[in-house]
Parts: C-alpha cells; sequence; structure tokens
C-alpha cells in the first residue's frame, strides 16, 4: 500500500485494479479511514479504484483539517500528484462535501461524482460537536447508533473502534468543518454528473437533503435505497457497487475517451 507526499505531509492510500481503467477515487466521511469502503466497491472490474487517507486519519499523517476547503485542496492536489485522467469521486458524508468542493474548483480530470449520505448543507448537532470533546465515547455511540438501520453488531463494533482510533481533536475539526459546509448557493455551477445515493432510512443526514441536493445540482440523478442508513455502502455493499459500476459506464460514454468497466 502506497504513500504519497502532498505539501510536506504523508498520505496513505490504497490502489487496485487496472491501472489503465478510468479511476474512482474513494473519500471517506468524518472519523473514516480508507477502510469504510467495503470489497464489492474496491473491487470493481476495468476500474483503478484508489481510497484514501485524509489528513489525520488512518495512516495519513496529522493533524487533520478544521474546513471542507482544506481537505478538497489536498485531495486535488493529491489528483494532480497521481496524474489521474478521467476521475469519479465518491464521497461518503464529510467526503460528500469535499467531493462537491473540489467539483466546484474544476479539474480537468473529473468526470463526476458518487455522493452518499450526502447534503449540500451540513449541520452538526451538540451530541456530536460538542459531544466530540466532552465524552468522545458517547459521540462514537451516537455515530454507531444513528448510522445504521440495520447491520450486524461486528460491523458496528469495527466502525465504532475505528472512530476510536481516528480520535477526539481530528473528529472534532471534521465535524466543525461539516458544520460550516454551505453549497447550496452553488450547486448550479457543478457541471458534471452525479449520483447521489441516498439510505430512506438515514438518520444523520436526512433522505430530504439527499433530494435537495439532486435537485440543486444540474445532473444530478438520485437512488434510493429502501431501509438503508447512513452507511448505506456497508449495509448494502452489493448495491452500491452496482449503481456505482452503473453510474461509471454511463460517464464513460458521456466522455468518449474512457473506457468502460467491463
Amino acid at each position: 500500500m502506497p504513500y504519497l507526499n502532498v505539501d510536506g505531509h504523508r498520505l496513505f492510500y490504497s490502489d487496485q485494479g487496472e491501472a489503465d481503467g478510468p479511476a474512482l477515487l474513494l473519500l471517506h466521511g468524518a472519523a473514516g479511514s480508507h477502510l469504510v469502503w467495503p470489497g464489492p466497491l474496491r473491487r470493481l472490474a476495468g476500474t483503478r479504484v484508489l481510497g484514501l487517507d485524509l489528513p489525520g486519519h488512518g495512516r495519513s499523517d496529522p493533524p487533520g483539517r478544521r474546513a471542507i476547503g482544506h481537505y478538497a485542496g489536498t485531495v486535488t492536489a493529491f489528483v494532480e500528484a497521481l496524474s489521474l485522467r478521467d476521475v469519479v469521486i465518491a464521497g461518503h458524508s464529510m467526503g460528500a462535501a469535499i467531493a462537491l468542493t473540489v467539483a466546484l474548483e474544476g479539474p480537468a480530470a473529473l468526470r463526476g461524482l458518487v455522493l452518499l449520505g450526502a447534503g449540500a448543507r451540513l449541520r452538526v448537532g451538540d451530541a456530536l460537536l460538542g459531544g466530540s470533546l466532552a465524552n468522545f465515547e458517547a459521540a462514537a455511540d451516537f455515530i454507531v447508533d444513528n448510522g445504521f438501520a440495520a447491520a450486524p453488531t461486528e460491523l458496528r463494533r469495527k466502525v465504532r473502534a475505528a472512530i476510536l482510533e481516528t480520535g477526539a481533536m481530528t473528529t472534532y475539526g471534521d465535524f466543525l468543518a461539516c458544520n460550516h459546509f454551505d453549497a447550496r448557493a452553488r450547486l448550479a455551477g457543478i457541471d458534471l454528473p452525479a449520483l447521489i445515493i441516498a439510505g430512506s432510512a438515514d438518520r444523520l443526514v436526512p433522505p430530504r437533503a439527499a433530494e435537495a441536493l439532486a435537485g440543486g445540482l444540474p445532473h444530478g440523478r438520485l437512488a434510493r435505497l429502501e431501509g438503508a442508513g447512513h452507511f448505506s455502502m456497508l449495509e448494502r455493499p452489493d448495491e452500491v457497487a452496482a449503481l456505482t459500476a452503473a453510474f461509471l459506464a454511463q460517464t464513460a460514454r458521456s466522455f468518449p475517451g474512457q473506457q468502460p468497466p467491463q
């Protein structure tokens, strides 16, 4: 698994699949890492799939950031440093906010967005924002309790352990960044195909936020997963992978220079 030096800090990322295929860049959410993405999504046929640990998360160097724009700058620099082309960014929750912000900067390599647990405006309640410092374990419990609609106990334990490993300060910074994020007035400037995947039972970013996001993007399309929660890619990995693969194929047809996944 490789590292890349960006602005004097090492970033860890996984790199799987076809080196010459279209690239799918996975961006995790607050207090997460590349490990939040399930196998079916990381092993899409005919696709180079990269899972980035954002600064301060997973194996990447600290510190974390406290603004979505700062994370977006790191992601843009990462794409440029690897000379990626024909990139679709898939982002979950905070990662979706980062993906939207990258898209607003308009890098030439970007071809589309897949957004999960996403909204154009993110609000973080006191249970998470203040709680991440006052009682971090309780905040982790809140995320797990409200992030899943139906998931086995072992999966919930793994997500909780990953949050605790990220640490209170980085997690607080993530929630602060989310709480200040508001792209509603700028959505019309994102002239890219976008697939918004929403769990109907998402209690952290309500489905109505995903619906508004899809409606505000010029080329947004909403895919609703009935009964899924905020971590839809973990609860319904095969469905999310199939939706993403179909989107990649459609995007490749829109940009003839790409080769669609087989």
